[in-house]
């Protein structure tokens, strides 16, 4: 037994060395996974770089999802810049020269910029090319901490390193036998299936020139057989394409828990990538709603349960502003509740168009941290109602500018909790049946709170509770209609 063992380790140390003899050209595409820490700029002549480098640089060579390569010999050459360094870091041609002579494909640039009001502190990693920006981050903290500081990066470093869009990549080939770079201590083990795809395009956001997607191509599934400290021995099980693999392929690698092994979904890897340009909310909604109306004839009330769609889509612009278009119908039945109505039950048909845009306010300038949304755009209420003059019900609308805010705060990993609330401060309401005339006065109020559910990365399941009042009265006549509803919203969202 001990003799086969040896035998086995023997075998795959063989095959591990052969590999790497084919490795000749691998890092013609260099791995985000292997990384440099350019010199932290800021504006106090270094007194608080430094410091910061050195947290950070710590933090990176023992972390597992980047191999980190220290840039010590440039240093002579950025000493030579120094006055105008953060000029020089912002230049293609240099960030491409460090790139190629470190053989890195994430270049973490951070700059600190000291205020009146604290230190603004902001983190940009770019590609080997020197102009592919992978991800930007900024924040004001309010005093220049060391520890506060490099605990921010700390964590924008973490999400970083969840948006990357593959654990390793291929950097050599014998047959069926492929060669994975890993991170030191990066979580993989003996037996664990992998999904090997090729990049065929990338996708940038339109303004802030990120890159916030790839498209892939998947080539082939196999499984890991031997692992070293940096890399990783793999056999090719399954070919999905007539295409050869080649180095610099990336790898998925399915999840490993409780001492098995989930088969890869071809797919899913992909789509648990954080959403980059908007999100788009589908719900289901059952309400408690009831009209009430006072006319020369009375005081009436109709109650009931409406149920109906929930649609809207979110676009954001940039990373702190956003638009977004929401779309709701509701249908029902209605049912005399008090008052002696001439109809015993009324069919309602409900609707709300609204368009609206904001400054999305990032408290520790972390996006999926909390999040705060002040909005303001034109919001479209219409209610239909079968017609009963004599009730004061038929067909109206509400509408106007609508302000309002929400906040969005994450519980843990999985959870997040959300409200929103809104108004109309200056409402009109249109009477398409004549039955009330001109308004003397209007509101319009809501508010929301719910939960979401981190289901994937890339999608929520979402459900709340909203209150509803909508209310418009008539000169000095006692005519009154309002409308309230209390709704239970059960949906998903997808990021996108």
């Amino acid at each position: 037994m001990l003799l086969r063992r040896f035998q086995n380790y023997t075998m795959n140390k063989l095959l591990l060395t052969l590999l790497c003899l084919f490795t000749f050209s691998a890092w013609g595409q260099s791995s985000m996974r292997r990384c440099t820490l350019l010199p932290v700029t800021d504006s106090v002549g270094g007194a608080i770089g430094f410091k910061v480098f050195e947290a950070i640089e710590e933090e990176l060579k023992y972390s597992n999802w980047c191999t980190y390569v220290s840039n010590s010999g440039m240093i002579g050459v950025f000493t030579r810049y120094r006055e105008n360094l953060p000029q020089y870091l912002k230049t293609k041609e240099v960030l491409q020269t460090v790139a190629s002579k470190l053989r890195v494909g994430s270049l973490i640039r951070l700059d600190l910029v000291n205020q009146i009001n604290g230190v603004e502190v902001k983190m940009d990693v770019f590609g080997e090319n020197g102009e592919d920006l992978y991800f930007s981050e900024k924040t004001l903290l309010n005093k220049d901490d060391i520890e506060l500081i490099a605990s921010t990066i700390k964590n924008w470093l973490d999400v970083y390193a969840k948006m990357i869009p593959y654990d390793a990549q291929i950097t050599g080939i014998l047959g069926d036998q492929i060669t994975l770079d890993v991170g030191k201590g990066y979580p993989i083990r003996t037996g664990q299936k992998l999904v090997i795809k090729r990049m065929t395009s990338k996708k940038k956001h339109p303004l802030l020139k990120k890159i916030v997607d790839w498209d892939t191509e998947v080539l082939a599934e196999g499984n890991v057989f031997s692992i070293s400290d940096n890399q990783a021995l793999a056999m090719v099980k399954v070919y999905k394409t007539d295409k050869k693999l080649s180095q610099g392929d990336w790898v998925r690698l399915a999840e490993y828990e409780q001492g098995f092994i989930n088969d890869p979904s071809l797919g899913d890897k992909d789509e648990e990538k954080m959403g980059t340009l908007g999100v788009l909310s589908i719900g289901l909604f059952g309400t408690s709603s009831s009209v009430d109306t006072a006319t020369s004839g009375g005081s009436k009330r109709m109650s009931g349960n409406l149920f109906g769609l929930d649609f809207r889509v979110e676009g954001w612009i940039t990373r702190q502003y956003f638009g977004a278009l929401e779309v709701t119908r509701s249908i029902g039945s209605l049912k005399e509740s008090s008052g002696n109505p001439t109809k015993s039950s009324l069919n309602a048909n409900n609707g709300t168009v609204k368009l609206t845009g904001g400054y999305k306010y990032l408290p520790i300038g972390f996006f999926y941290g909390p999040q705060i949304d002040i909005y303001t755009g034109y919001a479209n209420h219409s209610f239909d109602l079968d017609y009963s003059e004599a009730d004061g019900f038929g067909k109206n609308t509400i509408s106007g500018l609508v302000l309002g805010t929400a906040a969005n705060i994450p519980i843990n990993r999985e959870y997040r909790f959300f409200a929103q609330a809104e108004f109309i401060p200056f409402p009109s309401f249109e009477d398409e049946d004549g039955i009330y005339g001109s308004a003397s006065s209007v509101s319009a109020m809501e508010l929301e709170i719910g939960i979401k559910y981190q289901y994937t990365m890339r999608m929520t399941i979402d459900g709340s509770v909203e209150t509803i009042s909508r209310k418009a009265k008539f000169g000095s006549n006692p005519k009154e209609v309002s409308y309230k509803d209390n709704l239970l919203k059960l949906g998903v969202s997808f990021n996108f």
